[in-house]
């Protein structure tokens, strides 16, 4: 017996799924995608596998599923890939960090604060930032996005991340 034979039906049709992910077949891994999405969490776990181990076209696949599915467990890895070498990797990520809302929001402030002096997570934080200027709290942006274009932005913008931290937290209390 195979492997995949003494696997459940779900578990054979996550992991063959999975296994779609790096295809160079796009209409294989668009439905590969789809699959995992409407597994939904319990998909959360491998797809953080992907991210660390899979090509630039699974990692983009995996971050596009984890934003659909918007479990805050994936949000750290997210923020993560916004340094990651590849720019449609990035963008996906700021994306699916924008899809979680708030878990997003704070998730890409606290990246903000260690990881400023990137100029590529700087691009995709400001890309999710500026996706929730128009959502509540969006008042508490706007001096941290000014910060942006500072004479020093990786020295400017952590100390207005956490300011915004700081204020979010008040008022969730």
């Amino acid at each position: 017996m195979s492997t995949v034979e003494l696997l459940s039906g779900r578990e054979a049709e996550m992991l063959s799924a999975l296994e779609s992910l790096a295809s160079s077949d796009p209409t294989a891994r668009e439905k590969a995608r789809h699959t995992l999405v409407a597994i939904g969490p319990d998909a959360v776990v491998p797809l953080l596998r992907v991210l660390k181990e899979g090509n630039d076209r699974a990692c983009w696949e995996a971050a596009k599923a984890l934003g659909a599915i918007g479990h805050p467990a994936a949000a750290s890895a997210l923020a993560d890939l916004l340094n990651h070498p590849n720019h449609d990797v990035r963008w996906v990520a700021a994306q699916g960090l924008a899809a979680m809302g708030s878990v997003g929001l704070e998730q890409v402030l606290m990246t903000l604060l260690t990881r400023s002096e990137s100029t590529a997570v700087q691009n995709g934080a400001h890309h999710v930032l500026a996706l929730f200027a128009h959502k509540p709290h969006h008042e508490l942006l706007a001096p941290l996005l000014a910060k942006f274009n500072a004479f020093e932005p990786a020295v400017a913008i952590p100390p207005a991340a956490f300011k915004v931290l700081n204020e979010l937290e008040k008022r969730k209390g």
